[in-house]
């Protein structure tokens, strides 16, 4: 760690770098560059490794300072044929490159748009419910997953027990890797199964009602209001007139107020915008 040698400023920033975007500055984060030809920016990457030293190897510094960057604060909806044509992959960041969030998000993104994420820190692992009994049919004794149906168990899912034979499937559906080997990427799938579970999972099933009842009580008395905050929490920006308009359009097929919020807030759980970082 001698600022002498700073490959390992230079590996550690690298890797900050692709958390943000999906991809590091030198693409192979695992044997930095030997197999992919180096970095796209060199220079940056030595300007973050002496901001990362000088500042006494503070992550915070290297995630503010990332965060803070025009480049960073890009849109992902840009039309540059010039660009587009010179850099196809997006390698030199001209647009911010449109990624899922991770499957560990997703699950605290469901929990804390309903109100429900226990964001209590530090303590003992947790365990959070299965779906269909899959506990009882892998453990071996007891007390191997001791499930937690209560607050204890919406922690955020950086505290849920990891177990080789035992994943959530939430969790799985949306690529979380299964502890049992170091794995310096992780994999990106678009599948089926993952609008499912959006859509009727056992998760989204229970707190898509309290989403609902959330926005019910905190909203005044008004379906426009209440649509109006719904996409607020789930979205975090304000409903555009469009939006209103055709959510207000659903709201009116509904007899029943809460089945139509309901339903509303299950929409919005299964919009791109709630599962993309762009």
């Amino acid at each position: 760690a001698s600022k002498e040698n700073p490959l390992t400023a230079r590996v550690m920033v690298n890797r900050l770098w692709y958390s943000h975007f999906g991809r590091g500055i030198v693409e192979t984060t695992s044997d930095f560059g030997n197999l992919s030809g180096g970095p796209s920016h060199p220079e940056l990457l030595d300007y973050l490794a002496r901001e990362f030293m000088d500042h006494g190897w503070s992550l915070k510094h290297i995630h503010r300072l990332i965060c803070n960057s025009s480049t960073y604060q890009q849109q992902s909806h840009v039309e540059n044929n010039g660009a587009m044509k010179v850099d196809p992959e997006n390698r030199l960041l001209w647009s911010f490159p449109i990624r899922r969030l991770g499957a560990e998000v997703v699950r605290d993104r469901i929990l804390s748009v309903s109100g429900r994420l226990n964001s209590e820190i530090f303590g003992l692992p947790i365990f959070p419910p299965l779906p269909d009994g899959i506990e009882d049919r892998v453990k071996y004794d007891q007390s191997k997953w001791a499930t937690q149906y209560g607050e204890e168990g919406r922690r955020r899912s950086i505290y849920i027990y990891q177990q080789r034979t035992l994943n959530m499937p939430l969790l799985q559906t949306f690529d979380a890797p299964v502890c049992d080997e170091s794995r310096p990427r992780r994999r990106a799938s678009t599948t089926a199964l993952q609008a499912l579970a959006m859509y009727n999972g056992p998760l989204v099933t229970m707190e898509v009602e309290h989403f609902a009842d959330r926005v019910i009580f905190n909203a005044a008395d008004d379906p426009h209001a209440q649509i109006a905050h719904a996409v607020r929490l789930a979205l975090c920006r304000k409903a555009t007139d469009m939006e209103l308009q055709d959510l207000a359009e659903y709201y009116r097929t509904f007899n029943d107020p809460r089945e139509a919020m309901i339903s509303i807030c299950r929409v919005l759980y299964n919009t791109s915008e709630f599962l993309y970082l762009d």
